[in-house]
Parts: structure tokens; sequence; C-alpha cells
């Protein structure tokens, strides 16, 4: 039986009765499992499943953020299959998924597809015109299957497939072993000292591996309840991610900086009191660079809400290592290092001088028990390329062998170690290099953020020959040529002041034109070839390059 399975039979076996997952929806509790009730439905499915497939098999996971996608996970463990976590096909930025959806299929070869039953048809067809051989199943149709008594299949190699976001390339699909899985959920129960009196609340989608190990893995390991919300209600309004918290009492959730810095932006300090946040203990920070601006902005725009400083957590990880390499925890505090901003471009980290800019930069916490961590090739400030190895570190890519991994892994993640804490600068292979001086892309997304008329954290910026910067960003209406223009004079003018980056050029997209991961990191990569091709759908300049 694979671990998750056998937390699952455990709690249902000690704790039958006590709620396993929710889901959470327009306000209030729309749906709740125990962990009885959940262990009947994945016995059923897990039943269904067996028709027409073989141990080891893969199924790719389509389903909502909800009870759905946690059942049909466990269910494919109880068929002996190897989950697939996929974007949801009914999602938004629908061509976006569709592409990935058939990369998946096309690279993973699954034995079937599960989705809900309104995507089944569109995602047939969607699999059929592509020449695709792949039988697409509903959860609806599973579920109601019967469950048969002692019918779990011996567990396949994997515990799950678990494709990368793309932010820096193609996709590839990460394959955690069971070994991996439970070694970094249980390094994750010791870090934030989760205990089944533990609410979790995510919004992250659950097919990231943000929100697979901390909306159903944690959880199951550590025996408590999982309140699960769509990432589209939180993009619409950031303030139902705190009141799922308020309301049910959550102690645990994860999202990246964005969105800490999204909830300052869109809930105004006189609807601050409205939401209890005092049963919040670990508010973990992590899927970017964290900032010590968004730390000190959050807790202080949301201290009469009950938040707590000692509550927010930056953490490092990525999908390779099952998620978490280094984390804070109300235990151990993020360290803040003062520098001068001049320094910082040249690779560099001392304290700054008198009069120069500082930039604070925030850590990412220590490495979690049995994980270490060491800096490849670092300059003569320890600045260099973040090497990981521990328990919880993945097999390979697929087509990968289970315990086929030996040594560490180089992240291609840019940053340094001091006072036993990780400091993580940004992707090695996306820091401009212009008149000498390095520029991280989170500073030019920060100070990007800060013009009126941009979307905070959509903008992109490369430099495309020698000493030409690019910006390219999404603003947040139609504009005319005068307002595109001044929009772009106010971009160079905040870029120039905040980091004295001189920006070439500028182009300006209409929402959702900017191309993204299905986890919202911008590609970069891809927007730098489309600007180079002209196939980027600028809408300003509106004469052609």
């Amino acid at each position: 039986m694979t671990p998750a399975l056998t937390g699952l039979a455990e709690h249902e076996r000690l704790r039958p009765d006590a709620p396993a997952v929710a889901h959470w929806s327009d306000g209030s509790v729309r749906e709740q499992f125990t962990f009885g009730e959940l262990g009947d439905l994945v016995r059923r499915a897990g039943s269904g499943l067996r028709t027409g497939t073989a141990t080891g098999d893969r199924a790719i996971l389509s389903l909502p953020n909800d009870v759905s996608f946690t059942a049909a996970f466990l269910a494919c463990h109880e068929a002996g299959l190897v989950p697939v976590p996929a974007p949801a096909f009914g999602g938004s930025r629908r061509q976006a998924v569709e592409l990935r959806l058939l990369g998946m299929v096309a690279d993973c070869r699954p034995a079937v597809v599960i989705t809900v039953e309104r995507w089944a048809a569109p995602l047939r067809a969607l699999v059929a015109e592509a020449g695709l051989r792949c039988p697409v199943r509903s959860w609806e149709e599973l579920r109601g299957h019967r469950a048969v008594p002692g019918g779990a299949r011996a567990a396949a190699g994997f515990a799950f497939l678990q494709y990368t976001s793309g932010s820096t390339g193609t996709p590839k699909g990460v394959a955690i072993s069971h070994r991996a899985s439970r070694a970094g959920c249980a390094q994750a129960a010791v870090a934030y000292r989760e205990r089944p009196a533990d609410t979790a609340v995510t919004w992250v989608p659950l097919h990231h591996d943000m929100g697979l190990l901390t909306g159903v893995l944690r959880p199951l390991f550590s025996g408590y309840l999982s309140v699960l919300m769509s990432p589209r209600e939180f993009a619409a309004a950031p303030a139902a991610w705190l009141s799922a918290i308020s309301v049910t009492r959550g102690t645990l959730s994860s999202a990246p900086d964005f969105a800490y810095d999204r909830c300052v932006r869109r809930v105004p300090a006189a609807d601050v009191r409205e939401f209890d946040l005092s049963a919040w203990r670990v508010a973990r920070d992590a899927g970017e660079v964290v900032r010590a601006a968004t730390a000190e902005r959050f807790t202080t725009h949301f201290a009469e809400a009950g938040f707590v400083a000692d509550a927010f957590c930056p953490s490092y990880g990525m999908a390779e290592a099952t998620l978490t390499v280094t984390t804070c925890s109300p235990e151990l505090r993020p360290l803040r290092l003062p520098v001068g901003r001049d320094a910082l471009h040249q690779v560099r980290i001392r304290p700054p001088r008198s009069g120069e800019p500082v930039t604070t930069l925030l850590s990412s916490g220590a490495p979690l028990p049995g994980t270490q961590v060491t800096i490849r090739n670092p300059n003569p400030d320890g600045i260099g390329e973040i090497v990981i190895s521990g328990p919880q570190l993945f097999d390979g890519y697929w087509p990968a062998t289970p315990g086929g991994r030996t040594g560490g892994h180089a992240t291609g993640d840019r940053g340094f170690l001091r006072d036993g804490q990780l400091f993580v600068l940004g992707r090695a292979d996306e820091v401009l290099v212009c008149h000498g001086r390095n520029f991280h892309p989170a500073d030019v997304i920060a100070a990007c953020a800060e013009v009126p008329g941009l979307r905070p954290g959509r903008c992109a910026a490369f430099v495309t020959e020698p000493d030409r910067v690019v910006l390219v960003a999404e603003a947040r209406q139609p504009w005319d040529d005068g307002a595109g223009a001044e929009l772009a004079r106010l971009v160079r003018l905040r870029l120039a002041d905040r980091l004295e980056l001189y920006v070439s050029d500028v182009a300006l997209l209409a929402p959702g034109e900017l191309p993204l991961t299905t986890s919202g990191k911008v590609r970069v990569a891809e927007t730098r070839r489309a600007y180079a091709d002209g196939s980027l759908s600028v809408r300003w300049p509106p004469a052609s390059r």
C-alpha cells in the first residue's frame, strides 16, 4: 500500500468521523468528507479504474480544485496507477491549458484521462483531433462503482508524475517516488509542527506541486483537515482566501509572494477587521523570490485581523524536491540582510555605503532535516548556483527508473548562504546583464508593480542585444496612443529611479496576453522569442517595430 493510502487507512481506522477534506466556495463550506467517507469513495473509484489498466500505467487528472481531485489521486494509488496532475480543462487560459494537456498525453502516454462529466466530451474531442489514443473517463462515473473488498493493486513504482511549470523552458515530468513523497511530508511535519488539530486552506492549483503537497499529501500524512478552494475565486477576490482562513480557523496556508502582495492591494484597510487570522500560524511564502517588503506590508496591513509576524514563513523549493528545500517557521525567523544595491548589481554582497540605495534581502530559511544545500562555483561573496540533495529528491525526469537517482540536483537558481539560511536571488539564466551590471527579475517586477496602470507581476524584461533592454508588460485596461506613450514613460522613469535600469523599448499588452505557465509564472523565454519574431500581440506602440 502506498504511503498516501497508508495514511488514509490509519486515520480511517483511528478517526473515521474526523473531517478529512472540504470544498470552500462562495463564502462557505459546500462539501465535506470524513476520513471514513473519503476511504469509501477512494475504494469505489479505484475499483472502476482497474478496468482496462495495468499496474504502473499513468492516469492524467484534469479536475477542479475540490474533493474530486483528492479522491481521484488516491483512487489511482488504489488501482496501482501513477497519477499525473494536470491543469483543470475548464479553467482560465483555455488555449494554454489545451496545449499543456496534449503535451502531457503525448509525453507520458497515459492509460486514462480522468475529468468531470462536463469537460469529458470536449476533452475526448481534443485528444482525438490530436491523433492521440487515450480513453477519457468522468469522475462521476468512477465514483459510482461498487468497491471490491481486497481489490487494491500493488503500488506502482512512482507516487506521482509532476510536470514542471515550464517557466524556464519545456515542461518536464518529474518522477516522484513513494520514498521521496513520504520523506517530504515527514520533513514538513517536523518543520511546521503539523498535528491533527491543524486545518490547511489552499487555493493554489492542485496540479501544481505547492497545491498538491499542501492541499492533499501533507494533510493525509499528518491527519488534518484540508479546505480546498478554486484559484479563480482567489483571482477574482483575494479576500475570499482570507475569509476561508478566518471562518474555518485555518492554521496552515501557502501561496506565492504575489498573493500576499495582492491581498494588501485589494483589501482596504477599513475591511481588515472583518477577518480573524489569529489561528493562522504558518503562512508559507514560496514559489517565487520572496521579498522583505511583501512580508512587512502584509504583516502590518493585517495586524488588526490578528495576523502575527512570526506566522510569515518564507520558503524555497521546487517540484524536483517534492516541494520544499528550505523554510522558516514560527520558531525559525527569516534573516533580513540590507545590502548596497550597486554592489548587488555587480553580484556582490556588502553593507550599503553612505548615500547608496539599499536593497533588503529576505532569506528563505534553513534546509529541512536531512537536506543539504550547497553553492556551486561561488564568487568571492558566496553567490553561485544552488545545489540540493536529500531524501525528498526526485528520481529523475520521465521516463525514469525508481530509485535510480544519486547525488545532488543543480537547481538553476542563483543564491548564497548566510548563518545557515539560504538567500535566493532568482533564476541564473534570467538575470539581465546590461552595462556590466546584473538586474534580478524579481526587482524589475517589484518596481513595475508600483506603476499605476500595469498589472502587478505581469511583466518580463530581457536583453535583445548588448545593452538594449526590452520590457514587455500587461496594462490594466485598453488605452489610446497618448495613454500608451504616457504609461511607457512612467515605466522607464520608475525603473531608472528604482534600479538605475534604462529600458530601450517598452511593449504594452492587453490583459491576459503575456505568455504564462498554468501556475501563473511568466514564460520569459517564450516572451523573448515571440517579441523577436513579431508574434506577440503588442498593443503599444501601435506600429510594427
